[in-house]
């Protein structure tokens, strides 16, 4: 388990996977991933199978809420609660 937040470790992920040559530390925990970072819908898809496989968590169909995918911050409840 990492000492990072997991707002951190998200930044890291779409940094890592999405948007490769961003600085996470330009990214802050309220910013919308598709009007602030420009995410699209293939973008959005590599996230979720980043979200899964870095915290080990199963995203359902239900978890794809547009609301849930709107921030760091959102994203982080939804990671937080799958961890339990």
């Amino acid at each position: 388990m990492s000492d990072k937040s997991t707002q951190d470790r998200i930044k890291d992920l779409i940094v890592e996977k999405v948007l490769v040559g961003v600085n996470p530390e330009e990214i802050s925990n309220d910013s919308e991933l598709v009007s602030e970072l420009g995410l699209d819908s293939i973008q959005i898809i590599g996230l979720i199978g980043g979200l899964e496989e870095e915290f080990d968590i199963v995203l359902e169909d239900d978890d794809l809420d547009f609301e849930l995918f709107s921030t760091i911050n959102n994203l982080a409840k939804l990671v937080d609660g799958k961890l339990g």
